[in-house]
């Protein structure tokens, strides 16, 4: 707690500056290999003959991924599929420090970017789990008791959990405020908590309900990709045999 007061002060006097060029006021790691990645681009090109993700379609086999999505609010689109690079987001976390999401590849480790809102219940069930082990979240009728190993992994730092903020709690985009509110409220000192400020994750991603949960290799390609829900990412993670792996 003393450093995340330590970290929090630094940061408000700062402001918004960035002036470290390898380590982060929230000890996020950092990926100094990070130029090698080439991410999807946030406008696809879409005359190939296999659409990138966020192209119109009709068919699956007109898709990159094999899945044509028909959503009744922008019509029939590709989505992200397995192998999809995840574009390379720089957003600012919750002590006002702009955060290059491809710091966290390249570190063996898996990523979890979960999608949420400040209005949303289950984010905050979710968050309150994590920060303060409020057990509500656990007895959600879509939760898995496999679940439960999430929390010893994010704060064993085997695997990264980010959270992405889109939207406030008057369903405005996420804001400094809103992050530094959700932080006294949810601390915790291993779960970054990033502002869609523009809108451009949630124009890239498009959920669909919240929380959204997507999950990401080391190299930020996507392993599991959903429009809605946590099922998939946590399914996957919490079936891995983490015995195994820690030896």
């Amino acid at each position: 707690m003393i450093r995340v007061l330590y970290i929090l002060i630094i940061s408000l006097l700062i402001g918004e500056s960035n002036d470290y060029a390898d380590h982060y006021f929230g000890l996020w790691p950092f990926n100094p290999n990070k130029e090698q990645i080439t991410g999807s681009s946030i406008i696809p090109d879409c005359t190939q003959d296999k659409k990138e993700a966020l192209c119109e379609c009709s068919l699956n086999k007109d898709c990159q991924s094999g899945n044509c999505f028909s959503s009744p609010r922008v019509g029939r689109y590709c989505l992200q599929g397995e192998g999809t690079i995840f574009p390379e987001f720089i957003l600012q976390d919750q002590f006002r420090e702009q955060v290059n999401l491809y710091d966290f590849a390249g570190h063996g480790k898996l990523i979890l970017i979960e999608l949420s809102t400040a209005w949303c219940r289950p984010c905050k069930e979710l968050a309150d789990w994590f920060s303060n082990d409020v057990p509500t979240i656990t007895e959600n009728r879509n939760w898995k008791k496999e679940y439960n190993i999430l929390k010893e992994l994010v704060s064993n730092n085997e695997i990264y959990f980010i959270n992405i903020m889109l939207q406030d709690s008057y369903k405005d985009p996420a804001s400094s405020e809103s992050l530094e509110d959700w932080f006294q409220m949810y601390s915790d000192e291993n779960i970054p908590i990033l502002a869609d400020r523009d809108g451009a994750v949630l124009n890239w991603l498009r959920p669909t309900g919240y929380p959204t949960v997507i999950l990401l290799n080391d190299k930020m390609e996507v392993v599991q990709f959903s429009i809605r829900g946590w099922h998939e990412a946590f399914n996957y993670v919490s079936q891995l045999d983490w015995q195994k792996k820690s030896k």
